[in-house]
Formats: C-alpha cells, sequence, structure tokens
C-alpha cells in the first residue's frame, strides 16, 4: 500500500491501479449539497510529487500512443488540483509551456500601466469545487491561438465534465475572437488520472475522447450526516 494512505483519518477507499503497480487509501469526504451532503472519494494530487511524476508518466505515454503528431497542439489544465500533474505530463513530453485557465480572477494578471488586458472567463461546476469560474489570461489566450493542430485537456478526475465543458467554452471563445479556423483548436483527447462513476455524455461527443488510468466510485447523496 502507498505510504501516503497513512497521512489521512477515517473511512478509506483503495485507489487500484494495477498496470501502475499503484494502490492508495484515499480518504471519502462529504461535501456540502442541497438536503444533504454528497460523499466522495478524494484525489488530491496537489504536493503529491511521485504520484504526480508517476501518473504524468502514465498519461504521456497515452498520449504518445494516441495523437500521432504533437506539433502544433498546445496543452491546457485548470488549476488548482490538476496543475502539477500537467506539468509533470509537458515535463515527460518535452512541451515547454501549455496553457491555464485560473479558478478565480486576479486582479495582477488584469492590469498593467492603466492598461487592461483581456482575458476570458466562464461558469463552471464540479462535483468537488461546485459553481466557480475559470479565467484564461492573455498569455494563455495567445498561447491558445498559436495551436494549429488541436489541443489536449489535462484534468484530474471527470466525474459531470463539469470542467472539461467549461475548457470547451473557452476554446470556443478563443476560435471567435481571434477569427480561427475551428480545426486549430480542437479536441484531441482528455486525459485524466481517474474517471468518477459511470461515464456521462459530454457535450460535442467528448466523452468518446476520454482516456483514464483508474476508477473511482460515483459520489453518494447522503441526506443527512453519517453518525460517527
Amino acid at each position: 500500500m502507498d505510504i501516503f494512505s497513512s497521512l489521512e483519518s477515517g473511512e478509506k477507499y483503495i485507489f487500484d491501479i494495477p498496470e501502475l503497480g499503484f494502490k492508495a487509501e484515499l480518504p471519502y469526504v462529504l461535501l456540502p449539497a442541497e438536503g444533504g451532503f454528497i460523499k466522495i472519494a478524494s484525489l488530491n494530487l496537489v504536493g503529491m510529487i511521485e504520484w504526480n511524476r508517476l501518473f504524468g508518466h502514465a498519461l504521456a505515454r497515452k498520449i504518445r500512443e494516441t495523437v500521432v503528431n504533437l506539433e502544433g497542439v498546445v496543452f491546457f489544465t485548470a488549476v488548482e488540483k490538476a496543475l502539477q500533474l500537467g506539468q509533470a505530463v509537458c515535463q515527460e513530453l518535452g512541451v515547454p509551456a501549455m496553457a491555464i485557465a485560473y479558478n478565480r480572477r486576479k486582479p495582477h494578471m488584469e492590469i498593467e500601466y492603466g492598461h487592461r488586458r483581456p482575458y476570458i472567463q466562464v461558469g463552471a461546476g464540479s462535483v468537488t469545487s461546485g459553481d466557480k469560474y475559470l479565467v484564461v489570461y492573455e498569455r494563455d489566450v495567445n498561447l491558445l491561438s498559436g495551436a494549429k493542430s488541436g489541443v489536449v485537456i489535462i484534468d484530474d478526475v471527470v466525474s459531470t465534465g463539469g470542467t472539461i465543458a467549461a475548457l470547451a467554452t473557452i476554446l470556443d471563445e478563443v476560435t471567435e475572437r481571434k477569427s480561427l479556423d475551428k480545426r486549430a483548436l480542437k479536441i484531441l483527447g482528455i486525459y485524466c488520472v481517474a474517471k468518477e462513476g459511470e461515464m456521462k455524455p459530454l457535450y460535442g461527443g467528448l466523452s468518446k475522447k476520454i482516456h483514464w488510468l483508474g476508477n473511482l466510485p460515483s459520489p453518494l447523496f447522503l441526506n443527512e450526516t453519517p453518525k460517527e
């Protein structure tokens, strides 16, 4: 069992990826929801250097197998949970930079000497983060607009697909603002560590483009807080 399993208490879920020789106990957590709580097995990659290295290597291998040519391809991810994973994947593939969608507006990225830099903001929602916004700033808009052959999305866990849908909306907005050919920002694949529960249909057939390493249980709705 992974040595990090002992760092968190409470009820655990055994997350097992036999192909990688990986097994770890993930803590169950309760998230507030209307009328009760949602219980999920929490895969938290923030600060987990070894996990990100291992998963990044495995996802990079999947990308090499499914994307024939990476020339002209831009990598895209959302902070904060998938940021280290995305960096590990890009380092493995020799990609020098990737586009980032931030989880809130950051004033220091918007204004310089009274000039407002352009940004794109869209609504998003996920099981773990709830309703939120994703924001892409000037540098990342320009990085995305330089794509010639498509976009690869990196995420930690795919559940409802809310984050993926928001990232796809951002790509549509960049395409429109920059008057690009839609093929330039076509999503080539979505690569994540885990799929949570049954895969739900996503807009534009994106469900068929999702690749994952392991499975997590479906979120469980509880109409009251479980007793200790």
